[in-house]
C-alpha cells in the first residue's frame, strides 16, 4: 500500500479495541518483535496503556503506547509501523504525538528502552538511529534486564 496523499494520514488516540490490529502490525515485524512473549506484552499494552495510532486511508498502519512513571517522566513502551509504511515519517508523527501529550501533562522527560548497540541486529541499529534523530540520548545499558542475549539501552528525550 502506498502513502501518496499526505492529507489521508491522521494520528488518533489508541482505542483498546485496536489491540488485535496493533498485534498484527507487530507480527509483520519479526526482526523487531519475533518473540511470542513480547507480542503478547505488546497486545496487553495496546489494551491497557494510552497511546496513538497512525491511520492512512482508513487503515491503521502504526501505533505507539506509553506509560507515566511519575508526573515528570513518561516512557514509550511500544512503537511499530507496518513495514510497507517505513521511511515515510509515520513513526516520527507517533513520537511527536506522545511528546505533545507529555508536554500537556507537564512532563519533562520521555524515556525509551531498546536493544543496545552491543547487539549486532541491523534492525535495532535503525531503531537507535531513529530515536537519536528524534532527539533521544543514550543514558545507560542494562546488560541483563532482558537477559544476556538482549542488552537493554535506556534513552531519554528532554521535553521543552
Amino acid at each position: 500500500m502506498s502513502c501518496t496523499n499526505e492529507t489521508s494520514i491522521s494520528v488518533t488516540p489508541l482505542d483498546p479495541g485496536q489491540a488485535a490490529v496493533c498485534e498484527a502490525i507487530g507480527r509483520a515485524l519479526p526482526a523487531w518483535f519475533g518473540i511470542e512473549e513480547g507480542l503478547q506484552e505488546l497486545r496487553h499494552a495496546a489494551e491497557t496503556q494510552p497511546g496513538f495510532t497512525v491511520v492512512e486511508g482508513g487503515t491503521t498502519v502504526g501505533f505507539i503506547t506509553c506509560i507515566r512513571h511519575f508526573p515528570e517522566t513518561w516512557e514509550i513502551t511500544w512503537l511499530a509501523v507496518h513495514p510497507d509504511h517505513h521511511r515515510r515519517g509515520l513513526g516520527r508523527r507517533l513520537v511527536e504525538a506522545v511528546v505533545d501529550r507529555c508536554r500537556e501533562a507537564g512532563a519533562s522527560t520521555l524515556l525509551v528502552k531498546t536493544l543496545a548497540d552491543s547487539h549486532p541486529s541491523p534492525a535495532y541499529a535503525r531503531t537507535r538511529a531513529f530515536y537519536r534523530a528524534m532527539g533521544f540520548t543514550r543514558l545507560q545499558v542494562f546488560p541483563d534486564l532482558w537477559g544476556p542475549d538482549n542488552p537493554c539501552l535506556l534513552m531519554a528525550k528532554v521535553i521543552t
